[in-house]
């Protein structure tokens, strides 16, 4: 019994997502990942134990388990950047300027949050250790 691995394959060139598959056990008898796995999956998803099927080679005996996944890899966060500095590239200087504002609103508030999160998240462990203190002295008598 066998199952599709997807329509639209580019036969065994690694050029789609088609075949991909998620090794639920027996990774470390396959092949190191390809060229093309690197490229159109990369560190991330190879991480997750994604591998196309048409790259994939067993080179050891033993079980394998593999799945066909649902799962199909979106651009990469390099793919994204880049797309993104096209994209701002692409606009009026004042809309660049008006983006750019926006960015950094949006720091300062991550890093204003940051900044009262980390205080209050010491000043409630250091409250439970003389709380912890407390219990054990009265634990004691």
């Amino acid at each position: 019994m066998g199952v599709s691995l997807g329509a639209g394959c580019t036969i065994g060139k690694g050029e789609c997502p088609s075949c991909l598959v998620s090794v639920k056990a027996g990774a470390h008898l396959l092949s190191p990942p390809s060229d093309a796995e690197q490229r159109l999956l990369g560190d991330e998803q190879l991480a997750q134990s994604l591998r196309l099927a048409c790259q994939v080679k067993l080179e050891n005996p033993g079980d394998v388990v593999v799945m066909a996944s649902a799962y199909r890899p979106g651009p990469t966060t390099r793919d994204a950047a880049s797309e993104l500095r096209k994209e701002f590239g692409t606009l009026p200087l004042t809309q660049k300027i008006a983006m750019l504002l926006q960015f950094e609103a949006i720091t300062i508030s991550e890093a204003f949050d940051s900044a009262i999160e980390k205080p209050l998240a010491f000043g409630a462990k250091t409250m439970d250790a003389f709380m912890n203190r407390a219990r054990a002295k009265n634990d004691k008598k």
